[in-house]
């Protein structure tokens, strides 16, 4: 990748991730002021993830053609559009929907987080797409935790709803950087193009022996991960909350907690991608569930605002590795460069089916659980997650590296 190229996928992550910095300690308290219920703010989540699983039909269309660029430009643009009308906009109908486009995971971001991931590890080596997606990924934290030390400050002097026009030029920008990518059309995997009929079979090289979407176990670990978002999901949307109601803390702290966990991931993601090209991807991706397990049962026990805060270094922990290490294993259980968009497609959607049934499930009981027992009940199911990683998921390096040799194999062909 070239650093036309790098700026503008860099700049285009950074500057559409930013919002994240927003979503996480304000959104809820935003919709609360414009008439959510908690269960309201559970349902709207939900149906803003559940958009969210467009980028897979999306992803593969990215691949079909061989580009990504028109959809990362009609994606921020939707996004810069949402931003916009959001402060003045009222009524639950209208915000809602504009929700489902600005939200973390709703189908704007969730689908630019994939598109990113395929382009990252398109132009990656076949033996660092960890590294490759550590390298981009460092992006997304350090967005957020721009947005949210500048939010602590901006929301004294703009308030809540007024720290969306700052964010509106952000989102915009993300838009201006995307068209500085320059897709290089003539870049085709040799496998797509004999399949078209333009090569030789005799050219091509070997093949892994990927059963693509046709293997059980790539199931088991997508079942896996909507686990894992299923429990660290309402987390996210309820942190805010539990520390305001329960542990009395100001509304300047809650960006705090999310800062903690942002900065922790920007610190870990690229040093685990890195790592999981070395070691493998198994051990990490068993702390990764075992992380987020532990994270859940700690804040059912916090007792101060100190403690919530500290807790959320698990949380970036978890999810740093989560990031990259799913990803990782995807791409290389699928084993083929040319559904790059398809491996995170699958991760992304995963990631937002969890996203969505777990504030679904958990509105319905939240009120009588209260946001302790929410937690202590995600955190148990934390825990069959995370026996289902070490009992069902295995080591995929190997595949990795049968794709390295396949694809080395190819370049005289090309």
């Amino acid at each position: 990748m070239d650093r036309r190229n790098k700026l503008g996928l860099y700049g285009a992550y950074f500057c559409g991730m930013a919002g994240i910095g927003f979503t996480l300690p304000y959104l809820p308290l935003y919709l609360r002021d414009e008439g959510f219920t908690d269960r309201a703010i559970s349902f709207v989540s939900a149906l803003a993830a559940l958009a969210g699983v467009a980028q897979f039909p999306i992803s593969l269309w990215s691949d079909k053609l061989g580009r990504r660029k028109p959809f990362l430009l009609v994606l921020l643009g939707l996004l810069a559009a949402a931003t916009v009308l959001l402060p003045i906009t009222h009524g639950i109908l209208l915000v809602g929907l504009l929700v489902l486009l600005f939200a973390e995971n709703g189908v704007c971001r969730a689908t630019v987080e994939s598109l990113a991931g395929a382009e990252a590890t398109h132009l990656a080596a076949p033996n660092e797409v960890g590294a490759a997606l550590g390298a981009l990924r460092v992006w997304r934290p350090a967005a957020i935790v721009t947005v949210g030390l500048a939010s602590i400050g901006l929301a004294g002097v703009l308030g809540v709803p007024g720290l969306l026009w700052p964010l509106a030029v952000v989102q915009g920008l993300a838009f201006v950087f995307v068209l500085l990518i320059r897709e290089d059309r003539k870049q085709h995997d040799p496998t797509r193009e004999f399949n078209n009929g333009t090569q030789d079979a005799t050219k091509v090289g070997p093949r892994s022996d990927s059963k693509g979407l046709r293997d059980a176990t790539l199931w088991v670990f997508v079942a896996a991960m909507v686990l894992f978002h299923f429990c660290n999901a309402p987390a996210g949307v309820y942190l805010g909350l539990f520390m305001r109601q329960d542990l009395g803390a100001s509304a300047s702290l809650l960006p705090v907690a999310f800062v903690i966990s942002m900065i922790t991931w920007g610190l870990a993601v690229r040093r685990a991608g890195k790592l999981s090209d070395q070691i493998g991807r198994r051990p990490l991706l068993i702390a990764a569930w075992g992380i987020m397990t532990a994270r859940l049962a700690l804040l059912a026990l916090a007792q101060a605002t100190w403690q919530a805060l500290a807790i959320q270094v698990l949380d970036g922990l978890g999810q740093a590795l989560f990031a990259v290490l799913a990803a990782a294993w995807v791409t290389d259980r699928l084993a083929d460069p040319a559904r790059a968009g398809e491996a995170q497609g699958l991760v992304g959607s995963a990631l937002v089916f969890g996203s969505a049934v777990g504030p679904a499930t958990t509105g319905l009981v939240v009120e009588a659980l209260g946001y302790r027992g929410t937690f202590a009940l995600l955190a148990c199911v934390g825990a069959v997650a995370t026996g289902l990683v070490v009992a069902r998921v295995p080591e995929t390096l190997k595949m990795a590296s049968t794709a390295a040799d396949a694809r080395l194999s190819q370049e005289p062909a090309r």
